[in-house]
């Protein structure tokens, strides 16, 4: 009985893992590479650079992919532009469609 049961949690948690890969599966391609910094999504005609973001004393991100319409997104949760996603490592930190909490945010974290 001890067995069954070690089986069936360690089945559980290998389900539990596949789960969890196959959210972030998604994500793969704007996750941050370095720990402690961020990558940004950006949807949005009006670009973001380094330097607007150095100006504004963020200094976590280290890498950001921009799309300037809709059409180019390749996030199916972009449901309208402008549209700014943080990413960690590991997985979506932060969302949201205004550029000022975007950097309030940054500045914060």
């Amino acid at each position: 009985m001890k067995k069954f049961c070690f089986i069936i949690i360690l089945i559980s948690f290998l389900f539990a893992a596949c789960n969890e890969s196959e959210e972030n599966k998604e994500y793969a391609s704007f996750l941050s590479d370095e720990e402690g910094k961020y990558a940004l999504y950006v949807v949005s005609d009006d670009a973001i650079t380094f330097e607007e973001l150095q100006e504004n004393d963020i200094n976590n991100v280290k890498t950001f992919t921009q799309e300037k319409t809709m059409e180019d997104a390749r996030l199916e949760e972009i449901e309208e532009a402008p549209t700014f996603i943080v990413f960690d490592t590991k997985d979506k930190v932060y969302k949201t469609n205004n550029r000022d909490d975007l950097f309030k945010f940054l500045q914060e974290h």
